[in-house]
């Protein structure tokens, strides 16, 4: 997520399947009236329905609210797997539509992790951080810890792992749907750190998986979200990144730059050879608005990985020379300090709509298309990032994350009552990209999963689907 505007999401349906193909469908007034079978004596002290104290500050996620008819709050492995065997209960005996979704932090844009008329298993309470190997930087991290808490409890380690860059995001969907943050550039995704992972299947059984141990559902969970089963707890494999003395645990230099063009195109192009020739100890962000249909602002966050040292300093100053500077400030802090977790209660504060695209290559044309779309009704802005660096050094069939030639990361953000103009929007963006972040979109069509699984991944995808899920168990968010 990024640091450069609030989070933002737009109010979803839930996505069901049945054995031949993907379909959507609301969920009917019969499916949520209809008795549902008794809820074992072990889930009892672990339920959460609307007549609860809890049910309000439970039921929604950052973007949206949502209401359940069931929440199940699990404090152990051994309530997930009761959990998922009610699930599978009830939509034997009951019916297949009926949602069920997944939230460890509440922050995916895809918004699956919450739902109308079914039932959340909410793992908020899985989220110790235990080091078990600081020499060798193994770190075995529970599915419902938050990402600026996890970097907190390595901070005395000197420990890092490349992940997202808001401190509120919940390590399970981060760490199944590939993991943009800013690291990406030095470390790449966080899917290429997980070493191995506990995962749930719909069997109720407790799979651990690595690269010797179910190596398809390991591909599987690498990129293809949270479709083969709940992963409650990975093991990484965290870097130590800065060698050099200094008073602060792996300190990051923050450059926050305010400026203005009247030539989009220019500065996109100036500012990818910028970044493309930078240290990859650098990582860029922006954030595109129109101020008027002749000048575009930018907010510009660079982050240096370390203390300011005079190739910081060089560096720094030429992105100063990008376009019209308003507003300049630098500072340097803590990794842990820069993605802090504020533990913000979720009550659906911020919904927006976004879609995005991978690029392998950068269009001429591209800052003509962005100007065009910035002035469109309902556009809060384009997200722009560099993510060119380890991301591209793996082969495209190691992972479920499709686009490993992919360069540049661009989200457009929308209010959610222009969500149906959105696809007509961004359709000019949406033909030059090469794939899709399944982690930042809300559009969740088939045709988007088609995009961020194509060919041969979203067949080996589907083919592990129906070995492992044949009754489509976990279904919502993005499904292929």
């Amino acid at each position: 997520m990024s640091l450069m505007m609030n989070h933002f999401l737009v109010s979803v349906r839930a996505i069901f399947t049945n054995h031949e193909k993907n379909f959507r469908r609301n969920l009917t007034n019969n499916d949520v009236n209809a008795t549902w079978p008794k809820l074992p004596v072990a889930l009892k002290k672990i339920a959460i329905d609307p007549t609860s104290d809890d049910y309000e500050l439970m039921c929604s996620n950052y973007f949206v609210t949502g209401r359940p008819k069931l929440i199940l709050r699990a404090t152990t492995e051994r309530d997930v797997i009761a959990s998922i065997q009610y699930v599978k209960k009830i939509r034997e005996n009951v019916s297949h539509s009926i949602p069920f979704s997944f939230r460890s932090g509440g922050h995916g844009i895809s918004m699956a992790s919450v739902n109308d008329g079914g039932i959340i298993l909410d793992i908020s309470q899985l989220n110790s951080v235990t080091v078990t190997d600081a020499e060798q930087g193994l770190v075995q991290v529970q599915a419902g810890a938050v990402w600026g808490d996890v970097a907190e409890a390595l901070r005395p380690f000197n420990l890092i792992i490349s992940s997202g860059d808001f401190g509120d995001t919940g390590v399970g969907g981060l760490a199944t749907g590939g993991g943009i943050g800013l690291l990406v550039r030095r470390l790449g995704l966080t899917i290429d750190h997980i070493v191995s992972a506990r995962l749930v299947t719909a069997d109720g059984e407790i799979r651990v998986t690595d690269h010797q141990k179910y190596p398809d559902l390991f591909w599987g969970i690498r990129g293809g979200n949270s479709q083969l089963g709940m992963v409650t707890a990975f093991t990484f494999k965290a870097s130590k990144l800065v060698e050099e003395k200094s008073d602060i645990s792996l300190p990051f230099t923050v450059q926050t730059i305010e400026s203005q063009t009247s030539n989009l195109t220019k500065f996109i192009q100036q500012w990818q050879s910028w970044i493309t020739h930078a240290s990859s100890k650098m990582s860029s962000n922006l954030m595109l608005t129109a101020e008027n249909r002749n000048t575009v602002h930018i907010n510009a966050s660079n982050f240096w990985a370390g203390s300011i040292n005079s190739d910081a300093k060089a560096l720094f100053k030429s992105a100063l020379s990008l376009s019209e500077v308003n507003k300049h400030q630098l500072e340097t802090k803590s990794y842990a300090e820069l993605v802090k977790a504020p533990h913000i209660p979720h009550s659906g504060q911020q919904p927006v709509f976004v879609k995005n695209i991978l690029l392998d290559a950068m269009n001429a044309n591209i800052g003509d298309i962005i100007s065009k779309i910035l002035v469109s009704p309902g556009i809060i802005g384009i997200e722009m990032r560099a993510i060119d660096g380890p991301l591209n050094t793996i082969n495209a069939d190691e992972t479920a994350w499709h686009d490993r030639k992919a360069k540049v990361f661009l989200a457009m953000w929308l209010q959610k009552d222009t969500e149906p103009h959105a696809k007509e929007v961004f359709g000019p963006l949406q033909d030059l990209g090469t794939g899709v972040y399944s982690s930042y979109s809300s559009d969740l069509s088939i045709e988007e999963s088609q995009r961020i699984w194509p060919e041969e991944t979203g067949r080996k995808l589907r083919k592990l689907i129906t070995k492992y899920d044949p009754q489509h168990l976990f279904n919502q968010g993005h499904y292929w």
